[in-house]
């Protein structure tokens, strides 16, 4: 039996037939917006745009509006954007659908065209997209449907942006595409860490000590984070676990990371110190990786430098700590994608 693929986010599923989608729909588990490859076609579609779906959605699983209608015609900013990744028609792959959509090649994905679709960009799908500060926070604005903002990194569900227009947040992954997800099995395994990388980053042979005997509330994190991807990792914001001896979470503390874990690596973290009379330069908590580059400058930050992350909990009765990655981006450069 023929299947329909659907994209929602990171998951992917198959459904059996049109009326398995139709039930979908009306549950509210499929959304307008999703992605819908028909069977036997090499295209994706708005789940909109499939003729028998119309009228069955009620509801999506980010509290769309009722029966949203298939997409307008294409506007100035997404006909460029098609013409740069080239239009195929379905028809030939499909009868009875008369539509057509641009899918990048696997090589055409790094291609960098004017109006195109570039690397860690992002396509809107959502109607005016809230923007928040923080996930699951308040919000700061909306972006509008089909245009295209710059990703910034990934956390969780969320993906960290900025819009032409500078606005700096949140938004939810099933309210934009990225495009690799149109490049077939060989380009979403190639370009997966760009837009996951959270799932390429980890937290390995960590460990805690308490730093100083006379301030209780003093503890140092050493632990590696390992690259396991072909792409330069960055602005790694790591969170801090603090439990009780009953695994009670007493406190959670958010670490920004400095500098670069190269690929197919792991490096130390690790702080850098102000000088010994500076009482306003904060700490750095930075990779190793940076830190050797600094220090080809100045050997006199040698002196300075100790391995882990040293943090002053606000808590006290703390028996446990853990460490995560909580946000990180991947950097698209020539010499990482060879």
């Amino acid at each position: 039996m023929s299947r329909w693929l659907v994209s929602q986010g990171d998951r992917q599923f198959a459904a059996k037939d049109l009326d398995e989608l139709k039930s979908l729909a009306k549950s509210g588990k499929l959304a307008a917006t999703d992605m819908i490859q028909p069977p036997g076609a090499a295209d994706w579609l708005y789940a909109s745009e499939i003729p028998d779906l119309k009228g069955s959605f009620t509801s999506s699983r980010s509290s769309m509006l009722d029966d949203v209608d298939a997409p307008p015609a294409p506007s100035p900013l997404r006909t460029p954007l098609m013409i740069a990744f080239g239009l195929i028609t379905l028809g030939a792959a499909y009868v009875g659908y008369d539509f057509y959509k641009q899918i990048p090649t696997h090589d055409q994905l790094d291609l960098l065209g004017e109006g195109g679709l570039a690397m860690t960009q992002l396509l809107v799908t959502f109607p005016d997209a809230p923007v928040l500060a923080k996930p699951d926070g308040a919000p700061i604005g909306t972006v509008a449907k089909d245009s295209t903002i710059d990703m910034l990194g990934k956390r969780g569900v969320w993906y960290h942006i900025r819009s032409a227009d500078g606005l700096d947040g949140y938004v939810k992954n099933d309210h934009v595409i990225p495009g690799y997800l149109f490049g077939g099995k060989e380009a979403r395994e190639d370009f997966d860490p760009l837009y996951n990388p959270d799932r390429y980053v980890f937290v390995e042979n960590s460990s805690w000590l308490q730093l100083d005997q006379r301030k209780s509330n003093l503890t140092v994190f050493q632990f590696l984070l390992q690259n396991k991807s072909k792409f330069v990792m960055t602005d790694v914001i790591l969170k801090a676990t603090i439990k009780d001896r009953n695994d009670k979470v007493l406190d959670t503390v958010e670490i920004p990371i400095e500098g670069v874990v190269p690929r197919h690596e792991a490096v130390m973290v690790g702080t850098l110190a102000p000088p010994d009379r500076d009482k306003t330069t904060p700490k750095r908590m930075m990779t190793s990786a940076l830190f050797q580059e600094l220090a080809k400058e100045d050997e006199e930050l040698n002196l300075r430098w100790s391995e882990g992350v040293e943090i002053e909990m606000k808590v006290s009765g703390f028996a446990e700590a853990e460490i995560d990655i909580l946000e990180v981006r991947a950097v698209p450069n020539a010499e990482a994608t060879k």
